[in-house]
């Protein structure tokens, strides 16, 4: 019956319309159907021009929410990845014993880092199950649990890249911080490459990665708060340059009471600094660096715990809904009616840490490419 099939597929339809019809189906789906035939197998796992069409094709029905969690064990601590709906059955597992937290996602690979004094980062597809660790950089950070990894895309070059930021050490002269990032390729025997103008502040939180830059907030532990004229800081992957982006004016400077998030696409910035609520606000048009305010969600914390503490916007899902993180629920804020619902209990039990919680869109984009 396979032969049949795979017989009948390749004689009466052509190799690109089964490419533009496969394009057009969701992830999960081709890897589920791509067991029919060699023919499907083949296309789907190996040829070059799928991945790039498919993400060109992709809709949002295919944003679904991932758990990383973080299990306590007598000897070692493990994290593992899974999706928030389905089977308690992991995606991922890493390799390696310890904690590893999301830095950023680009076109449905992951990158994630290490958390404490031994640096590792990781780079994966867990729709593909692949999984690569990142060659470790020469010049050691001074405080490896402030370094920040990303993943980007270079446009011009069809190449990753990852962009990694660290202390070099403190200057005791302009009593600041010096700061150090370099670049690696993926697909490259070549090593980290320094890159000379660095942020003047260090970067906090996962990065945000939207229109070929990717976005992290300036920690403001460690800035000169009257000095500080932008919270966002970005990375050009094409230009491998740093800058700052503008935003609008907030009655708070302090980068503690914000978070990014990616809204399908657009940089948005979400303000916790009001108290009563939370504003959500869309970068619209990037080059005249134009923002509105997208959503604006009724929240009534806990007496006397601030806003920012209790809940974590994570992104966009379905029909126009704000995915939130409270506590240990995952709960889902609907821009229709106003009201919010809870959709899962994150919690594992005492051997579990807090887990995080993430959109994710998968894709056909491979390691190995």
């Amino acid at each position: 019956m396979e032969e049949h099939v795979e017989g009948t597929m390749s004689e009466s339809i052509p190799t690109e319309l089964i490419l533009e019809i496969f394009a057009r189906i969701p992830t999960k789906w081709l890897f589920q159907i791509r067991c029919i035939c060699k023919q499907w197998y083949n296309l789907i796992n190996n040829d070059p021009c799928l991945p790039t069409m498919h993400l060109a094709q992709s809709t949002t029905s295919e944003e679904e929410a991932l758990i990383l969690t973080h299990w306590f064990h007598v000897k070692h601590r493990k994290s593992t990845l899974k999706f928030i709906t389905e089977s308690p059955n992991p995606i991922l597992e890493f390799p390696n014993t310890g904690r590893y937290d999301l830095e950023n996602s680009c076109h449905g690979l992951l990158c994630f880092a290490k958390c404490g004094k031994e640096e590792e980062a990781i780079l994966s597809n867990p729709l593909k199950h692949e999984l690569h660790i990142l060659p470790r950089s020469t010049p050691l950070s001074r405080w490896p649990q402030f370094t920040r990894y990303g993943l980007g895309f270079d446009s011009s070059s069809k190449m990753y890249k990852i962009v990694r930021i660290f202390f070099r050490d403190f200057d005791w002269t302009n009593q600041g911080y010096e700061l150090g990032a370099e670049v690696y390729t993926m697909g490259t025997v070549g090593q980290w490459r320094d890159i000379v103008r660095v942020p003047h502040y260090p970067l906090y939180r996962r990065g945000v990665y939207t229109n070929g830059l990717l976005h992290w907030l300036v920690n403001y532990e460690f800035t000169h708060h009257d000095d500080l004229k932008s919270m966002v800081v970005s990375f050009d992957f094409k230009k491998e340059e740093f800058n700052s982006i503008p935003h609008p004016e907030f009655s708070s400077k302090n980068s503690n009471w914000f978070e990014l998030v990616d809204l399908r696409g657009y940089l948005g910035m979400v303000d916790f600094s009001l108290g009563t609520h939370i504003e959500i606000w869309k970068l619209k048009d990037y080059e005249k660096k134009e923002w509105v305010r997208e959503y604006k969600i009724d929240i009534h914390p806990l007496d006397g715990m601030p806003i920012n503490q209790c809940i974590e916007v994570v992104g966009v899902i379905g029909e126009d809904e704000i995915l939130l993180k409270h506590f240990d629920m995952s709960v889902v804020y609907s821009s229709k009616t106003g009201g919010l619902r809870s959709i899962q209990t994150l919690s594992g039990g005492l051997d579990m840490d807090t887990p995080q919680v993430y959109v994710y869109k998968g894709s056909l984009v491979s390691l190995s490419l």
